[in-house]
C-alpha cells in the first residue's frame, strides 16, 4: 500500500425536518421515513478521538492537528468556511495517539463540475503496509479494494457535484462506506485484518483555476460499544449520529439511523424509559443555547413518537445549553464533543 500514498406542531416540524435532506426539499408523508434514507445505517462511534473543521487554523498555512505525509496541503478558506485544500496530489492524516480497532470515519469533500476534484481516498492499514483497504470516491463512482484481492464497484445514476458527505465504518464484522443517504460499500471483514492507522489521498491543482481538492468536518470516533452496550454498561448512550444545521431546532436526515436503533431498544424493552438531553453552545448568550437545546431535545422525542410509535410518557426532554461540557468548549475538538445528544435511563 506504500506505493498508494417544539413551538409549530409536528408536521410543521417534520416538513422542517425533512427539507434539510440531500438533494432539496423532502416532503412528509404519513410520517414514514424518506425513500432515500430508509436503508441509511450509519451510526458514528460514541468517543470521539479526532475532530477538525480547520476553524482554528490559518488560512494559507499548514493545519496543527494534521501530518502531511506527502505533497503540499494547507487551509483556505472556501464557500465561507475553511477547508483543507491540496496545492498538489498529497497524502494528509490527523494527529493521532492511537486509532481505536472499530472506529467510524467522516468527512465533507467538494467535487467542481470539472471533476478532477472528485478523485479523493481514505486508505486504512492494517498492521503492515502490505494490509490494507482503500474507498476511492470519483465524480462517477465509489470503488472499494483491499490487499487480498476485493474489488468493488459503486456507479452514481448522476454525477457528483458540490458538497458531499462520506462516511466509514470499520467493525469486527466488516467495512461500510456512504456517500450521503446512501450506502456504496458493504463487506464482510478478512479475518487477519486489524486496522493501525489511515491516511487520505487529496489530487490537488497547482494553478489557480484548477479544481480544488477540499476537506472538512473530518471526525474519527470509536466504535466498540453499540447503543445497547452503552445503555446497559453506562445508563446513558451517547450520540453524535443525530446532527443539526446551526441554529436549527429540527435535526438533519442523518439522525434516522440512530433514532430507529434507538426505538428498536425501546420497543423491545418496554421497562426502558429515556431522558432525552441535548447540550448546545452555539449562540453567546447562554439563555439562547437552553432554549434551543430544549427544542432539540423536543424534536427528538416527537420524532421517536411521530415515526417509531414510541409512548410519549417514556420519553422526557431536557436542555442543558452548555452547561454540562466534557471538554475545553474554546478548542475545535472540544466544542465537538460537547455538541451531543445523551439517552439517560430514568
Amino acid at each position: 500500500m506504500a506505493s498508494m500514498r417544539t413551538g409549530f406542531g409536528f408536521l410543521l416540524m417534520i416538513t422542517s425536518f425533512l427539507a434539510g435532506g440531500v438533494g432539496g426539499a423532502l416532503q412528509a408523508q404519513n410520517n414514514k421515513i424518506p425513500e432515500n434514507w430508509e436503508k441509511y445505517d450509519f451510526i458514528p462511534g460514541y468517543q470521539i478521538v479526532f475532530y477538525d473543521d480547520f476553524s482554528g487554523d490559518r488560512a494559507g498555512e499548514k493545519p496543527l492537528a494534521w501530518k502531511l505525509i506527502e505533497g503540499k496541503a494547507e487551509v483556505m478558506l472556501f464557500n465561507n468556511q475553511r477547508w483543507l485544500r491540496a496545492i498538489n496530489e498529497s497524502f494528509v492524516a490527523p494527529v493521532l495517539e492511537t486509532l481505536p480497532a472499530q472506529f467510524s470515519f467522516e468527512m465533507d469533500f467538494y467535487v467542481t463540475p470539472r471533476g478532477y476534484s472528485g478523485n479523493y481516498r481514505v486508505d486504512v492499514y492494517g498492521q503492515t503496509d502490505n494490509d490494507w483497504i482503500a474507498c476511492t470516491v470519483e465524480e462517477i463512482s465509489v470503488s472499494f479494494n483491499t490487499s487480498w484481492g476485493l474489488s468493488l464497484d459503486y456507479p452514481f445514476d448522476e454525477p457528483l457535484q458540490g458538497r458531499h458527505r462520506l462516511a466509514m465504518m470499520v467493525t469486527n464484522e466488516g467495512f461500510k462506506c456512504y456517500i450521503d443517504s446512501i450506502r456504496v460499500v458493504s463487506s464482510p471483514k478478512s479475518g487477519n485484518f486489524q486496522p493501525h492507522d489511515f491516511e487520505i489521498f487529496l489530487p490537488g491543482g497547482e494553478k489557480e483555476g484548477d479544481d480544488k481538492s477540499v476537506i472538512t468536518d473530518v471526525r474519527v470516533a470509536a466504535l466498540d460499544k453499540s447503543l445497547r452496550e452503552q445503555i446497559q454498561q453506562n445508563g446513558k448512550i451517547v450520540s453524535y449520529g443525530i446532527p443539526f444545521a446551526a441554529g436549527a431546532a429540527t435535526p438533519k436526515p442523518q439522525a434516522f439511523a440512530t433514532l430507529k436503533e434507538l426505538a428498536t431498544l425501546l420497543q423491545n424493552d418496554l421497562s426502558l424509559n429515556l431522558s432525552i438531553e441535548c447540550h448546545v453552545d452555539e449562540a453567546e448568550e447562554e439563555s439562547s443555547n437552553n432554549r434551543l437545546s430544549q427544542q432539540r431535545a423536543a424534536a427528538i422525542r416527537e420524532m421517536l413518537i411521530g415515526f417509531y410509535k414510541i409512548d410519549g410518557d417514556r420519553l422526557r426532554t431536557k436542555g442543558w445549553g452548555s452547561a454540562k461540557p466534557l471538554k475545553d468548549n474554546d478548542m475545535v475538538d472540544g466544542r465537538a464533543e460537547n455538541r451531543r445528544v445523551e439517552f439517560v435511563k430514568r
